[in-house]
């Protein structure tokens, strides 16, 4: 590796790839090829949730004027309790609350695109994007590492950091034990709130973001795009058919009639949004099984390439951008003798809470859809849970929300206190 300059290589145009190439903005001595699959760097999911840990990084990045622009109230009382989720009980006709989540800030609800184009903005000068290139593989040597796109062409860095998702190429070059079906299908869709309001001008979810829940289903609703578009995510899950072969496409197109089918018996609130997404999806869940490091010699890995987990406590995108601002302080903070340990540092804070998220979120699932221990003879649509069964539901719910209040810079100190520790104890790493 050159003693001078850093030749770092980031594949994926994501939050996570992009939010580490602005992280890097302060770093000299440094060049960095961002390669994207597609033709251009855009983003066909829909909703996101940033919280406060996500809003306080984006600001150290210099992004909280674009961030008031998006904002549809305002910003600056982000110290407040503010509620975030209200949960219902819904597979019954007569739907009941049972929970209300109130964070720091609450939860800033956008558009995935709207943050992707945001952190476009800002990568520096010294970032190239190529675009259309898609990594076919990449091959770790003593000295850098290769990558070959699947148009033939082919590049050499020094430090490979890639954000290229769930099916992550790259990551074929750490041990891990891959990809699984949860058994879960999700229908994504988007509704016009203009249009929502005057059909059901009274609906819970106009006021504040819901979740639906029910046995082995689930719906989560919220504003997105400055309130202007309702994003709505249906889950429906087979327990047996979890860690089975798939069989049939991964993402297809659904209806209105299959959706509501799904959801027969459930509160009218619930059926009203089924009833008015706009051309569902259907996405087969994925998640991958925990890693027992993100990182090789050349290699590290962010966002759902190294930890993507299931949607039940909003956790992915939040995590893909604290693993990119991380990595990024840290190379900001390293010079070309310790550029190596910067990998061993990022690990060493970011994997163990990615991988606790990914369980926490997995047991939030079973809780949310009333298949988690004890919950066993709850069979049917709209049967009643004893007392018992519903304080045992609240107190689990929140308290996998207390991650929340964890400070992401205290993370990032031990982990600059390790780079530190192997650059004063023994020089070059």
């Amino acid at each position: 590796m050159s003693p001078s300059k850093l030749r770092l290589a980031i594949i994926g145009g994501g939050i996570g790839g992009l939010t580490f190439a602005v992280a890097l903005k302060e770093c000299t001595n440094i060049q960095v090829d961002l390669y994207e699959q597609a033709h251009q760097i855009t983003e066909i999911g829909a909703g996101i949730t940033l919280w406060h840990r996500g809003y306080e990084i984006l600001k150290l990045l210099g992004l909280k004027e674009d961030l008031l622009r998006l904002f549809n109230e305002g910003p600056e009382d982000v110290d407040e309790q503010k509620l975030s989720f209200q949960y219902r009980l819904s597979d019954r006709k007569d739907g009941l609350e049972y929970f209300k989540l109130y964070t720091k800030g609450g939860g800033r609800l956008f558009h995935r695109q709207e943050i992707q184009q945001m952190l476009l903005k800002h990568i520096p000068d010294f970032v190239t994007v190529h675009l259309s290139h898609q990594l076919q593989c990449c091959e770790e040597g003593h000295d850098s590492v290769k990558l070959i796109f699947k148009d033939k062409s082919e590049a050499t860095c020094d430090i490979l950091v890639a954000a290229d998702g769930v099916k992550s190429v790259t990551r074929q070059s750490i041990p891990n034990d891959g990809i699984f079906y949860t058994g879960t299908d999700v229908y994504r869709g988007l509704i016009s709130k203009e249009k929502f309001t005057k059909l059901y001008p009274d609906h819970t979810c106009l006021g504040h973001p819901t979740l639906f829940c029910g046995k082995s289903k689930y719906i989560v609703s919220y504003p997105i795009s400055q309130g202007q578009t309702i994003n709505v995510a249906a889950s429906v899950t087979k327990l047996d058919d979890e860690g089975k072969p798939f069989i049939g496409p991964e993402v297809r197109k659904s209806t209105t009639k299959e959706l509501v089918g799904l959801f027969a018996g459930w509160e009218d609130q619930a059926v009203q949004l089924l009833e008015n997404m706009e051309n569902p999806v259907c996405y087969v869940l994925q998640e991958l099984h925990p890693m027992k490091t993100y990182v090789s010699h050349r290699i590290a890995l962010v966002g759902d390439a190294a930890h993507a987990m299931t949607p039940y406590l909003a956790a992915g995108a939040g995590q893909a951008l604290e693993d990119g601002y991380v990595l990024g302080q840290l190379f900001s903070q390293a010079g070309p003798e310790n550029w190596l340990r910067v990998l061993k540092a990022y690990d060493l804070v970011r994997r163990p809470l990615g991988n606790k998220l990914q369980q926490d979120s997995r047991v939030q699932g079973l809780y949310v859809q009333l298949n988690a221990p004890g919950f066993e003879l709850v069979k049917e649509v709209g049967q009643d849970l004893t007392p018992e069964q519903m304080n045992v539901l609240r107190k689990t719910v929140a308290k996998h929300w207390l991650w929340l209040d964890e400070d992401v810079g205290q993370g990032l100190a031990r982990a600059v206190e390790y780079l530190n520790e192997g650059k004063d104890k023994t020089g070059a790493q």
